[in-house]
């Protein structure tokens, strides 16, 4: 079953919105700024995965997610066109996801395929993710990620 486009201008503008949140949230881990990236996240957010215990409210979110890649030199994470389906203030999106990152501890370089389902809700500060689960697809050892980390520099976007 293919998902609906949107109906109006309005959901269009929505769609858009909730594309732009969860590649702000890819951009911002992949910078290392978890808290920066958990801002997409409304106050009373959650996360859910396979791995971890569910994360309850943003400052539980930014817990589980500094403590689960504190060991990761890098995170780089490209978030791929999702499908958005508004339904006035809350949206369903699910967002395939591909994740490069290497450990501190002993060099292995992982590659992670997923897919994020989300529910997202229309706040005062605009469209935010009221749940998130990442299902993953597959894990990886790939032959490449043996260079240098480079330090990402903050993006000079306007606000």
């Amino acid at each position: 079953m293919l998902i609906r486009e949107p109906r109006t201008a309005q959901e269009a503008c929505d769609v858009i919105a909730i594309t732009h949140l969860a590649a702000a949230y890819a951009e911002a881990v992949s910078r290392g700024e978890i808290a920066e990236a958990c801002l997409t996240y409304a106050e009373d957010g959650e996360l859910h995965t396979p791995t971890t215990e569910p994360a309850i409210g943003r400052a539980a979110v930014i817990e589980t997610i500094t403590r689960n890649t504190a060991d990761l030199e890098f995170i780089f994470q490209t978030v791929h066109q999702g499908l958005v389906v508004v339904d006035g203030d809350t949206a369903h999106a699910r967002f395939p996801i591909t994740e490069w990152a290497r450990r501190r501890s002993d060099g292995r370089p992982i590659q992670f395929l997923g897919v994020y389902d989300d529910v997202c809700v229309r706040t005062a500060d605009g469209w935010r993710f009221a749940r998130r689960t990442l299902l993953p697809r597959t894990m990886a050892r790939p032959e490449g990620l043996t260079g240098r980390a480079v330090e990402l520099p903050a993006p000079a976007l306007p606000a």
